[in-house]
């Protein structure tokens, strides 16, 4: 099974390791203390909010056994490769490929996982 890695492009330090979503996927976005919403990948700790990302910016799913990723209707857009995203749509995603949620850019690794 393939391991998913989200790496900041201008913060090389901070990466977020996953396993390939499942049924549920995983909503990216950033904590709200205010609102007391915390998505399962949040972007606080690299000031998310002044790069526009909104609380439920997008999600990553399996849809038809690739993962692809989902804008929310976010209000600052998702983009893959500077494309921006329609909302409410999948897009496949593969190693490699950037999304950018609002200003926020994120490098897609895919990694075999060791045995």
């Amino acid at each position: 099974m393939e391991k998913l890695k989200l790496q900041i492009e201008d913060n090389t330090s901070v990466t977020y390791d996953l396993e390939p979503p499942g049924v549920e996927g995983y909503v990216m976005g950033r904590a709200d203390s205010s609102t007391l919403y915390d998505p399962d990948i949040s972007f606080i700790e690299v000031n998310a909010r002044e790069y526009g990302v909104s609380r439920r910016h997008a999600v990553l799913v399996r849809y038809r056994g690739h993962v692809h990723v989902v804008d929310l209707n976010s209000v600052n857009g998702t983009f893959l490769n500077s494309q921006l995203l329609k909302p409410e749509i999948p897009y496949a995603i593969n190693s490699g490929d950037k999304i950018g949620l609002g200003k926020l850019i994120l490098i897609v690794t895919f990694d075999e996982a060791k045995a």
